[in-house]
């Protein structure tokens, strides 16, 4: 007996469900698809896992109050892209003789996390110099054979030396993302302290909260950073490129040491929770502005185009070509020799 197919009402309504089912499950695909190619394209990129890091305190900022594109900011989220070898990082003094900067001063910024404590939350400061202690207490940094001798002079004991090998401390002028300051590096306390070779790093900030501006040199301050020196093997890698703002929500939703634990919170720019939340609002908005935008064109623009379209189109198209006629040849005159009619035959 031949199967009864159901009414098309009754299958309508089913087949509406079984498509919308199916859409959904297309769309999520799709967006799981595109985040998948979008995080392998960063990690092909960054070759570091997680390939952000979320800035936590303001010792990078170019000021206390005030966030700004190109600077690192308490709240910026930040690419980390790896640095394994001594070749991957350019320091202060490096990028300096050659006029390479990142994030508003010269030099890379690196990320690094120190051997003995794993666990620790990175730290990101810019790499001054890398020093190599020779034994000593004395140490070597050859960095410092491409920057003109006007711009540093190096001291072995308190004695002024022309060479880059035997140092005991090094001062160098024009430094700070203001060029406005002199800074001697105490090379000696490096040497007893680490003995193997790592770089100085100093926050742009730090400079800026231990030495007056415009003070050249720095008295005895010291900006730079003595509790860590990071050996080539602690650098996670070196910062690129960044996405301001955003990274304050997940300080909001973990506050860092107390860090942005309400909206609007002093330990980030104001600024930064503006823009944050333009940037928010425009998000959620811009849904709605694209559904918005294409319910009005396919409302009212697009059935006005719609016939100047056909028309231009039937305007500009060649004329058709006219068809072909044949002629029948008409019969031709009987011949005079021929019969005639209504004559008849011999």
């Amino acid at each position: 007996m031949p199967r009864q197919r159901r009414p098309r009402e009754e299958r309508e309504p089913e087949e509406a469900e079984e498509e919308g089912w199916k859409s959904w499950v297309r769309d999520i695909a799709i967006a799981v698809l595109v985040m998948a190619v979008v995080l392998a394209a960063i990690f092909a990129y960054t070759q570091v896992w997680p390939p952000l890091v979320v800035i936590e305190s303001s010792s990078m900022q170019h000021g206390d109050t005030t966030s700004a594109i190109g600077v690192i900011d308490t709240g910026d989220l930040v690419f980390v892209q790896a640095a394994p070898t001594r070749a991957d990082v350019v320091t202060y003094v490096q990028g300096r003789a050659t006029g390479y900067n990142t994030y508003g001063d010269y030099g890379d910024v690196i990320v690094f996390r120190l051997s003995r404590n794993p666990s620790a939350t990175p730290i990101i400061h810019r790499a001054i110099m890398y020093v190599i202690p020779n034994g000593t207490s004395l140490a070597n940094v050859p960095d410092l054979a491409a920057l003109p001798s006007s711009q540093w002079e190096g001291y072995r004991n308190g004695l002024p030396v022309t060479g880059t090998n035997g140092l005991s401390a090094v001062t160098i002028h024009e430094m700070g993302y203001e060029h406005d300051l002199g800074i001697t590096f105490n090379l000696a306390y490096f040497a007893n302290a680490f003995r193997q070779p790592g770089y100085i790093t100093m926050g742009d900030n730090n400079a800026y909260h231990a030495c007056i501006p415009g003070r050249d040199p720095c008295s005895s301050a010291t900006p730079y950073d003595t509790l860590w020196f990071p050996a080539q093997g602690d650098i996670i890698g070196h910062a690129r490129g960044e996405i301001p703002w955003f990274g304050l929500i997940k300080l909001l939703l973990a506050p860092a040491d107390g860090c942005a634990d309400y909206w609007g919170s002093p330990c980030a720019p104001q600024n930064s929770w503006n823009d944050l939340a333009i940037s928010l609002v425009v998000l959620l908005a811009l849904p709605f502005i694209v559904e918005a935008v294409g319910w009005a064109w396919s409302k009212y623009a697009w059935p006005r185009i719609k016939p100047l379209l056909r028309r231009k189109g039937k305007e500009g198209a060649p004329p058709p070509e006219e068809s072909a006629v044949s002629e029948e040849p008409s019969e031709a005159p009987p011949s005079e020799g021929g019969p005639k009619e209504g004559s008849s035959g011999p």
